[in-house]
């Protein structure tokens, strides 16, 4: 089809800034993978310890250095991924008031959360049934609940 004249559309700008997601929510999002692979991590390997923390009432062999673990990883983790992220996206700009405005939203939401677990942390020190391994874990996964729900509530917040 020579000699005819073919436009395209441009998409709305609007449209299109809408869509593409800024440093800070891909910053964001990473965390949120990162963090809800550390609590995958942590699970599935504190799992296992549970029945003869349970029988012994006693922390198992093996945990501390799990909790120990868990940290590192999740530091080094962010460390190199934000790195990156950061290098590849060659500036980092200063967060919008708008995210600005999500990320006190989503600490607002993450608050009962990490309240809520850290209360029953201290509960369960009074049952009889629940050892210090539980006593832990409570503390530990209600810390990467309530960090999952901050990230995850900032992504939504930023998005509208």
């Amino acid at each position: 089809m020579t000699g005819q004249n073919v436009t395209q559309s441009h998409p709305n700008p609007q449209e299109t800034t809408a869509t593409i997601a800024s440093f800070q929510q891909k910053s964001t999002g990473l965390s949120l993978v990162i963090t809800a692979s550390a609590a995958a991590y942590y699970i599935a390997n504190m799992w296992p310890m549970r029945p003869i923390a349970l029988a012994n009432d006693a922390i198992p062999a093996g945990y501390g250095g799990l909790v120990l673990g868990t940290v590192i990883l999740i530091i080094l983790a962010q460390i190199v991924l934000q790195a990156v992220l950061a290098i590849g996206a060659g500036s980092t700009p200063a967060p919008t008031a708008h995210e600005r405005n999500a990320a006190m939203k989503a600490n607002r939401n993450a608050y009962p959360v990490l309240v809520t677990g850290l209360l029953a942390a201290v509960g369960s020190v009074f049952l009889q049934e629940l050892t210090p391994f539980c006593t832990a874990n409570i503390a530990i996964l209600s810390f990467m609940a309530a960090e999952m729900v901050r990230l995850g509530s900032q992504l939504v917040y930023a998005r509208r």
